[in-house]
């Protein structure tokens, strides 16, 4: 399967979501693309941070629309978030540290676990949406 096939079987019809993920996988994409190519060492620090940041911004988001409609399984959709981002911030604290270790592996293990939770967790709160009549996210 292509990498469009891949994204494409990841959206969920929340315009919001949609584009934020599009933006999440790209990151991944990017890190990926410096690493395959050695170049981790001079562009890895500033992608984690960009992936970190706007991690952080999309969970926001998310949260704030489960809010909104008062989603019954927002706390455990948020307890994954939060996992994500404690991992995001111990990768980039290592490779501050100078653990350069920013492999493949940690790359598709964070591809695989992004992948995951847009195909459970989110199509979840998408298919909540669709209940309450709703195809974006946010009120507009």
């Amino acid at each position: 399967m292509s990498e469009e096939e891949r994204t494409r079987d990841l959206k969920l019809a929340v315009r919001e979501m949609d584009t934020e993920h599009g933006l999440l996988i790209g990151l991944v994409n990017t890190l990926e693309e410096a690493v395959a190519q050695g170049r981790e060492r001079e562009l890895a620090d500033g992608i984690l941070e960009k992936l970190l940041d706007f991690t952080n911004v999309h969970f926001l988001t998310e949260e704030l629309m489960m809010r909104l409609r008062v989603y019954p399984q927002y706390e455990d959709h948020i307890a994954e978030h939060d996992r994500l981002v404690r991992q995001l911030e111990e990768l980039r604290k290592s490779y501050r540290a100078g653990d350069r270790g920013v492999t493949l592996e940690v790359i598709h293990e964070l591809r695989t676990w992004l992948s995951g939770h847009i195909e459970s967790k989110d199509r979840e709160f998408a298919r909540f949406l669709s209940g309450l009549g709703e195809s974006a996210g946010l009120p507009g």
